[in-house]
């Protein structure tokens, strides 16, 4: 597991990126999925008493334990399948990432991401051969032999004065896991909150959302 961390992107450079999306979110861009075995609605289980959000932004740095032991809804399965929300692709929204947190629990591993804001965020999870940074276009090498790429939709362009709490682009190095590897922002574009999840192999996973916070949660399967 890498131990060493990436500077994270500066407020500044984030604040060109999101210059450059426009002046406030629009329609992801990303093509309409099919669902897939494990994207039913969940039911939204009650936040544990530490599931709370991180106000300062952790790219960069090391994520916060992941303690918080919620489980989904029956319908929502572990499977290596692609995975969205039934609503995918949304757009629009009020919510703002502002942290990255992972832990390891027992049969699985957890990677959550922090938001703040109100509602919940749409999701995309789904494997892939390369992790390509949208909009750059640019390729990022992930830790690990397989990579999930994460989207979280319904997020927002911060203000400028919003910039020191929005979780900035890079690299969040993870501690407490082990079939987790790395965790990698590349920012938000167009509505959209792009990661990637770097693992030791190709394992079944499963998404769901939590509210107050709100929280998107990817659980990947560590035992049968």
């Amino acid at each position: 597991m890498k131990r060493s961390t990436i500077t994270a992107t500066t407020g500044t450079a984030l604040l060109l990126v999101l210059t450059a999306c426009g002046g406030g979110p629009s329609e992801p861009a990303a093509p309409p999925a099919t669902s897939a075995d494990g994207t039913g609605s969940p039911t939204t289980a009650a936040p544990s008493p530490t599931a709370t959000a991180t106000a300062t932004a952790t790219a960069g740095g090391t994520a916060e334990p992941a303690e918080e032991t919620d489980e989904p809804g029956e319908d929502v399965v572990y499977s290596t399948d692609a995975q969205n929300d039934p609503e995918w692709p949304s757009g629009g929204g009020d919510l703002l990432p502002v942290a990255v947190r992972a832990g390891a629990h027992e049969g699985f591993e957890r990677v959550v991401l922090d938001f703040e804001g109100t509602g919940t965020p749409g999701w995309r999870v789904e494997y892939v051969d390369v992790a390509i940074e949208d909009p750059r276009g640019t390729e990022i090498d992930i830790d690990g032999d397989a990579t999930l790429q994460v989207v979280a939709t319904g997020v927002r362009i911060p203000e400028e004065d919003e910039l020191d709490r929005v979780l900035p682009s890079g690299e969040v190095d993870v501690e407490e896991t082990d079939a987790v590897e790395e965790v990698y922002v590349t920012g938000i574009f167009e509505g959209q909150n792009q990661a990637f999840i770097g693992l030791d192999s190709e394992r079944p996973f499963r998404v769901f959302t939590l509210t107050d916070p709100s929280r998107l949660v990817v659980d990947i399967q560590t035992e049968d």
